[in-house]
């Protein structure tokens, strides 16, 4: 078995049995409201993660997701005030912002050749300011402004009993696991992310993998976007507020390496069910908020040790094997 379905397994065991304790040890965790509740919560961070994979995977990272959610879930609300637009160009407008600033980031990124840190905190901040610009204002104060297009809220609606936006999800993960596996896109992103340079004497286009990382994460904020629209029936300006580092973390958790090369879509999604499962069974055990803080922040920095000691113990055992293969 190779190391990375290892590493799978290892996540989907850590999850398996944090739902046991907290099922034992709590009267209403395994009833069927709480885990329709449980998905529906881990699906808005688990979108934002599966855009977040792409741009990790290939040796990057993306800070402004949180402003890009909010971004384009206040411009979605603008026009679903109305009845009068039809829901599809509602949708429409939240996912092509959200890809518009990817597009941005990646501008900004291969043409002033800043590192991604820098460059996709100072845009963050920009979205979030342009989200205050576009955002409703009655007699010069900004307000909430409820949605009022039923067809667009029919996306928070349910199928079957689960959330649209959890069926999306799932369905978006695994298309996106067949993309990083079974295409040339998918296996020079891996490239770009193992040895930016090593890739780029190969043939790959790094500058076009990159750019490609925002846009599709970027794509999955304005997603997130407009399904959280359309479930909360209006939108805060907190709205998408350190979603980027809930993203990573679910990531992080998942078993993608921050170096870039390593992970896929199925561990962001493992990542982010596992931190919202955590964070919901706290939530039953009473503990207050800022422990549960503290809590998932112990959680990020032992998956992170473990990855760390888990990289480098398999390192060592293709060495041993490679060793013993040429002797």
């Amino acid at each position: 078995m190779s190391s990375r379905n290892i590493r799978k397994l290892i996540s989907v065991g850590l999850l398996i049995i944090m739902a046991i304790i907290f099922a034992a040890t709590t009267e209403s965790f395994f009833n069927a409201r709480n885990i329709i509740l449980l998905l529906r919560e881990s699906s808005y961070v688990g979108l934002i993660a599966l855009g977040m994979a792409f741009v990790i995977i290939g040796g990057g990272i993306d800070l402004s997701a949180g402003g890009i959610v909010c971004l384009a879930a206040v411009v979605s609300s603008r026009l679903a005030a109305s009845n009068d637009i039809p829901a599809i160009f509602i949708v429409l407008a939240g996912i092509l912002t959200g890809m518009a600033c990817g597009a941005i980031n990646a501008l900004i990124n291969n043409k002033l050749h800043l590192t991604e840190f820098v460059a996709t905190l100072a845009s963050g901040f920009v979205y979030t300011g342009l989200a205050l610009i576009v955002a409703y204002r009655e007699n010069g104060r900004l307000v909430t402004q409820a949605v009022k297009n039923k067809g667009f809220l029919l996306l928070g609606d349910k199928i079957f009993g689960i959330h649209i936006m959890t069926l999306t999800w799932i369905v978006l993960m695994i298309v996106l696991m067949i993309i990083l596996y079974k295409t040339k896109f998918g296996l020079h992103t891996y490239a770009q992310g193992s040895n930016a340079k090593s890739a780029q004497m190969s043939g790959v286009n790094n500058a076009m993998i990159k750019a490609s990382g925002f846009i599709i994460c970027g794509f999955f904020c304005g997603l997130a976007a407009v399904f959280t629209l359309a479930y909360q029936g209006a939108v805060s300006l907190t709205t998408g507020t350190g979603m980027e580092f809930q993203a990573i973390a679910a990531c992080v958790v998942g078993g993608l390496v921050l170096g870039g090369g390593h992970g896929d879509t199925l561990g962001a999604f493992i990542g982010a069910l596992f931190l919202t499962l955590i964070m919901n069974g706290l939530y039953k055990y009473g503990i207050p908020i800022a422990y549960q803080y503290i809590l998932q922040g112990g959680i990020i920095l032992l998956a992170t040790a473990f990855d760390t000691q888990f990289n480098k113990f398999t390192e060592k055992r293709l060495s041993a094997a490679s060793s013993g293969s040429s002797s």
